[in-house]
């Protein structure tokens, strides 16, 4: 099957997990993407870092220098403070443009970049994306959080399990929240009987809906691989 260059692409700058993801599914090699995008990086990004230094050097000087000779009293370059401010103004002209939030984005894509060029160089490794990961991950917050709302508007607030009879000495416990614990694989200790989860469903509940346990009583000669005692609450 040909391999699909954009994928290889989309692998490179995704994060680890969401790359083995890709890798599993699609027959995709993102090292040599992530090279290239290195070398990109590396060389786009050091060249609009150093374009922004220069901007930001000729335009403050440039300030500094009409500052001094339209507003400055000629008389006040006698003083040797004055003499030294303006001969240090250089220093402090470099230290605003590092401390600028733009100077430190910049700075980060030649560094990236050459981050990608070692790891290719150390062990073929790939490295994603900074900015790709946290747009994912921001992302699988906010899908987090809509499913956690959903949810909430689903089966409502915490409220107290409640068990009921069913047929052929079987149980039903509804419970307002998910028993991750409770598979089929597990023995449930109700009181001096024993059983397993036959099935789960979801069934409405006082107004709400709620995550339903339908539970057998099971073979007293089984042999008991987990075992979960279970107290039901008082009425």
């Amino acid at each position: 099957m040909e391999r699909n260059p954009l994928l290889d692409l989309v692998a490179a700058l995704l994060p680890a997990s969401e790359r083995a993801a890709i890798a599993r599914r699609h027959d995709v090699d993102p090292a040599i993407a992530s090279l290239l995008v290195g070398i990109v990086e590396f060389y786009v990004g050091g060249k609009a870092l150093l374009a922004n230094a220069m901007s930001w050097f000729e335009t403050t000087t440039s300030d500094i220098a009409n500052f001094v000779l339209e507003r400055m009293d000629p008389r006040a370059l006698d003083s040797f403070d004055n003499k030294l401010a303006i001969t240090e103004s250089g220093a402090v002209v470099w230290l605003g443009w590092m401390l600028r939030p733009l100077t430190w984005v910049l700075f980060s894509i030649p560094l990236i970049g050459m981050v990608r060029l070692i790891a290719f160089a150390a062990s073929r490794d790939t490295v994603g994306e900074p900015s790709v990961w946290l747009v994912v991950r921001m992302a699988q917050g906010a899908g987090r959080l809509v499913r956690a709302l959903r949810r909430r508007l689903r089966f409502g607030p915490v409220r107290p399990d409640r068990l009921l009879s069913g047929p052929e000495g079987s149980l039903v416990v509804l419970s307002s929240r998910p028993k991750a614990e409770w598979n089929e694989r597990i023995t449930l200790a109700i009181g001096e009987r024993f059983y397993r989860v036959d099935r789960t469903e979801e069934r409405p509940d006082r107004g709400w809906w709620s995550h339903a346990y339908l539970l057998r009583e099971a073979d007293p000669n089984e042999i008991f691989r987990g075992l979960i005692r279970y107290e039901p609450p008082t009425a």
